[in-house]
């Protein structure tokens, strides 16, 4: 008898505990905020078999495909971001989010039709033609990616990112020249960005100017405050030059500001 009471006791505490939708949206929300992703996907779950036609079970699939994402299972993320466009097949949101999860996992047909979709109400939007620029660019469909690029910097002409990316897909395609104006350029807008400095000095190495080379890296050093990379590449390029002694120098300065690594231990090797 005492067992019988025990268990209805027990039920009737669920019972009363349990969660609304609301409440389970706003738990997985929260825990999905927090890094909590297997308590983010129960919680979600669980609002979804509590309220299956919830006109807001959109959102809460799209969340559902962010968590299964961050736990490295693409294939749920994908399930949950396909059941969120059935429910708004015209969300440019879900269709990116889903075009960059296809895009990450390698389907890059799949990221094409996706973002083909939202070029066709969103012609400029710029996220998207990024993205289609870099896979048309891995494809060697360079026509294609230097369209994408062009039309972003028609829409916005300060997208830095979208102009530095045209400026590696010009150097990948053997224009070298154009390449280094829009570095030239880059670096006149923004001259604090070490990676303008690091790419002209590799387009500069790759046509076999290692002094002009050196002189990216140089001006990267005086106007990038202690970026390890431009003193690592500058010494690595000494060392092919044959100034071991100024690479030496290079490294023993790096070294001053308290950096340290196995690859400049190698270059450390090489100036003996």
């Amino acid at each position: 008898m005492r067992l019988i009471i025990i268990i209805a006791t027990l039920l009737f505490a669920t019972a009363s505990h349990a969660q609304s939708y609301k409440e389970l949206v706003s738990n997985g929300t929260r825990n999905l905020e927090k890094g909590d992703t297997e308590a983010a996907i129960k919680n979600y779950n669980e609002a979804i078999d509590k309220e299956p036609e919830n006109r807001h079970n959109e959102y809460v699939y799209a969340n559902l495909a962010a968590a299964y994402q961050k736990n490295g299972n693409a294939k749920k993320a994908e399930e949950m971001y396909t059941k969120a466009l059935s429910l708004n097949p015209s969300s440019t949101k879900l269709l990116q989010q889903r075009g960059n999860l296809y895009l990450d996992t390698d389907k890059k047909e799949k990221a094409l039709a996706d973002y083909d979709k939202i070029l066709e109400k969103e012609p400029y939007n710029e996220e998207t033609l990024y993205y289609r620029a870099y896979i048309f660019a891995q494809e060697k469909e360079y026509e294609k990616a230097y369209t994408d690029y062009y039309k972003i910097l028609t829409a916005n002409p300060d997208n830095n990112k979208a102009r530095f990316a045209l400026a590696l897909l010009y150097n990948k395609n053997k224009k070298n020249e154009e390449a280094l104006l829009l570095i030239d350029n880059l670096i006149d807008k923004s001259p604090h960005t070490p990676e303008y400095y690091l790419a002209g000095s590799e387009i500069e190495k790759e046509n076999n100017r290692d002094e002009l080379a050196l002189v990216f890296l140089d001006e990267g050093i005086k106007k990038c405050k202690n970026n390890n990379q431009l003193y690592l590449s500058k010494a690595e390029l000494l060392i092919k030059m044959k100034k071991k002694n100024e690479a030496k120098n290079t490294l023993d300065e790096l070294r001053r500001t308290g950096y340290y690594s196995a690859q400049m231990n190698a270059l450390y090797k090489k100036c003996r």
